[in-house]
């Protein structure tokens, strides 16, 4: 790249710090990426950056922009409160530069929250990663106990002949037989995906197809796509099992409310961390449903293998997604009220995040 000044702004948009210019008169001249995604916008010949923010902030920033200027030293604001009218502030670091040859001030804000999101992320990935491996540990100790349950169960069966002894028998050998099946699956790792590109729509559309064969009374299901969303690396039809077994919590959570209805949505998103590091630009499909929420005191295992909210629920689909999601770079969030559920499933528009997750897994 011949042009420096291109070379620079290109740098500058690949960080996610939010990096906003202003010229002597406070007008914005240019932003970054991360500042457009952040909602801040260029001045026009009769607005500066007063024009962006509420009244308080306003002040605050005109007095650290003045300090800035009068003494030429870079001042840094920790904690600082970014407010616009109409909408929820942001806690950020601010750092304000004056470059008294190029008669410029550059700003730099790094949200705070953004910090706690990547620390968050860090957290839950370590703790429900060794929860799962336990989980695969014990599932391991009990195979072999459950094999010889159900083989001397088979030999009595075989001994006696009262109608009694083999009614009880035949509930051991059967019960024994279910925890089986509920141990393997917890012990087979989802297959080693097969990646290519594929449409996440078509994904998408494939999990209503089969939403449309389950008898489910009154459910509406709603579908809200962006077409803008470019194709996802990754193995199709394990990213359509782990959206499946999200889709089918959310239709059992749905038996008893009034006019039930699921959401399924996709949108672009950015600067999102997973696994502690922050992506530029990701995929985002939400399944959002308006059921009665998920019980408080399972929300922080809900990803944990063998817990589950319905009586007759093995607790593994959830796992088994969370596992798919990974195995693509990605995450699984939720947030959950009485009102309903909104299960997030993110993806990075990235195949070299993807690439590195498989190798790994």
């Amino acid at each position: 790249m011949n042009n420096p000044e291109i070379f620079n702004q290109n740098i500058l948009n690949q960080i996610t710090s939010e990096i906003v210019v202003l010229d002597k008169d406070l007008k914005v001249i240019w932003i970054n990426d991360s500042a457009i995604t952040n909602n801040w916008k260029i001045s026009d010949e009769h607005t500066d950056i007063n024009s962006q923010f509420s009244f308080q902030t306003n002040a605050e920033l005109k007095q650290l922009i003045d300090d800035c200027i009068d003494t030429g030293n870079t001042i840094i604001k920790r904690d600082f409160k970014l407010e616009r009218d109409n909408e929820k502030y942001r806690i950020v670091d601010l750092t304000v530069n004056w470059s008294e040859s190029d008669q410029l001030l550059i700003l730099e804000v790094l949200c705070v929250d953004n910090l706690h999101k990547i620390i968050d992320s860090s957290k839950v990935f370590s703790t429900q990663k060794i929860a799962a491996n336990l989980a695969r540990t014990l599932a391991h100790e009990v195979k072999n106990p459950l094999s010889g349950i159900k083989g001397s169960a088979q030999i009595l069966m075989n001994k006696l002949n009262d109608d009694f002894s083999k009614k009880f028998l035949d509930i051991i050998i059967n019960e024994t037989e279910r925890l089986n099946n509920i141990v393997t699956k917890i012990l087979t790792p989802p297959k080693k995906p097969k990646l290519e590109l594929f449409n996440i729509h078509s994904a998408l559309e494939k999990v209503f197809a089969l939403s449309q064969a389950d008898e489910y009374e009154d459910l509406k299901i709603q579908r809200d796509y962006d077409p803008s969303i470019p194709e996802v690396y990754g193995d199709e039809d394990l990213f359509i099992q782990a959206i499946l077994n999200i889709f089918k919590n959310a239709q059992q959570a749905l038996t008893l409310t009034e006019d039930p209805l699921i959401t399924i949505k996709s949108r672009v998103t950015y600067s999102q961390p997973i696994n502690g590091v922050i992506h530029s630009t990701l995929c985002e499909v939400s399944i959002i449903d308006n059921g009665p929420g998920i019980p408080q005191d399972i929300q922080e295992q809900i990803f944990f293998p063998m817990v589950s909210s319905k009586e007759s629920g093995s607790g593994l689909g959830l796992s088994i997604s969370q596992d798919i999601i990974r195995i693509h770079g990605g995450a699984i969030s939720f947030k959950s009220e009485s009102s309903g559920t909104t299960f997030s499933i993110l993806v990075p528009i990235n195949i070299e995040s993807i690439s590195e997750e498989v190798k790994s897994a």
